[in-house]
């Protein structure tokens, strides 16, 4: 049985967080500050140091990333708390290009000693690779770069009290379950607070500090006399945001809403056979544009190098200015503020148009070649 809310607060175990009086024990918080210190303090030396051997070992190029991660969930079902969480880690990665090979390494221990083993580990690697690389890799020139970038995150989530998410969540689940027929209601925030630095051989340092977050719950229907269920869950989905965006989306309006359609669709008839004009709300529409047009505008997918997870592409680069796919009426543009992690800065561009309003950019699929493929990284690994 979950137990009530300050119950648990008061048994919670360190490895949950170590929650006591609805806040966050003060040793562990101390503990993760001077983490970020130390981090801090000694980033630019590892990374001189990992630098300087992959160059002495032959490297034509190398960077160094050094990242802290930051995370946090709170878990609610009903009137209880269910879990607490409260994450950091910390570590950097090397990565090398040796004879036209890629290597890497990567490691947790933030030591000029361990830089420089594992820049080696990288150039050992890189030259093991080198026998099974088809044709060397060159990399367009870049010019060196040495900027702080911030997401537009008005209030970082990390810094809000334990109990006002808490609370929140809480008011959220009593908000669902005022519908006469809610049987239960599952909620939940998650937050990650990113800091990525990186070096690189041809000068570069940047300096970054991400934050997104995803709110979600669920409502649950349940009709005893019959054994049926049916859920809903909430429409708004991850955000690159920080805390603004618990205050200012219509949370309880939508919780409430959601007990109330959960009701509906037990009484529901079910679907018959037969061809309907189908609607798709945003909250779907959005998965159905990362995986048609997301991922088959990756570079390396259209080039034909990577095919884990989401297989090759059909968009190779010999349809460029050729092909066009997709409705007329529908235009997809990238927008991504923020350096890369091939140290190249994002930017608003069209990724597909299909002749709407942007004199930009063609009526036609245009892989992005050179470094400004859209190459992102999260964590050292």
């Amino acid at each position: 049985m979950p137990q009530p809310r300050r119950d648990f607060l008061k048994l919670a175990t360190a490895g949950i967080g170590a929650v006591s009086a609805l806040r966050f024990a003060p040793w562990m918080l101390d503990a993760q500050a001077a983490q970020a210190s130390a981090v801090d303090a000694i980033r630019n030396d590892l990374a001189d140091a990992a630098l300087a051997a992959a160059r002495r070992l032959g490297a034509s190029y190398a960077d160094v990333r050094v990242n802290r991660l930051r995370s946090e969930s709170v878990s609610t079902r009903e009137q209880q708390v269910q879990n607490v969480a409260r994450n950091q880690s910390a570590g950097f990665g090397v990565r090398v290009l040796v004879n036209g090979t890629w290597g890497f390494a990567a490691s947790p221990q933030l030591t000029i000693e361990e830089a420089r083993r594992v820049a080696e580990a990288a150039v050992d690697i890189a030259k093991a690779n080198a026998r099974f690389q088809r044709k060397r890799i060159t990399l367009a020139p870049v010019d060196p770069v040495t900027t702080s970038w911030r997401g537009t995150f008005k209030k970082d989530p990390l810094e809000v009290a334990l109990d006002d998410k808490v609370q929140f969540l809480l008011k959220l689940n009593q908000a669902a379950m005022e519908t006469k027929g809610v049987s239960f209601v599952d909620s939940a925030m998650r937050w990650i607070s990113e800091q990525k630095f990186l070096a690189t051989s041809d000068g570069s340092r940047i300096d970054q500090h991400l934050v997104r977050g995803e709110p979600d719950f669920t409502v649950t229907a349940v009709n005893n006399a019959t054994g049926d269920f049916q859920t809903r869950a909430s429409y708004a989905g991850p955000q690159g945001m920080g805390y603004e965006y618990i205050e200012t989306y219509p949370w309880e309006a939508e919780a409430r809403q959601a007990g109330e359609e959960a009701v509906m669709k037990l009484k529901a008839r079910s679907v018959e056979a037969g061809r309907y004009d189908l609607l798709l709300h945003p909250s779907h529409l959005w998965l159905t544009v990362h995986e048609s047009v997301g991922h088959s505008t990756e570079l390396d997918r259209a080039l034909w190098w990577e095919a884990n997870y989401a297989g090759t592409s059909f968009l190779t680069p010999d349809k460029t200015g050729k092909l066009r796919f997709g409705s007329p009426l529908v235009n997809i543009e990238v927008d991504t503020y923020f350096w890369r992690s091939d140290h190249v800065q994002s930017s608003h561009h069209c990724c597909v148009v299909l002749r709407i309003h942007r004199g930009d950019c063609d009526a036609v699929v245009r892989p992005t070649l050179g470094r400004r493929g859209g190459r992102r990284c999260q964590q050292q690994l």
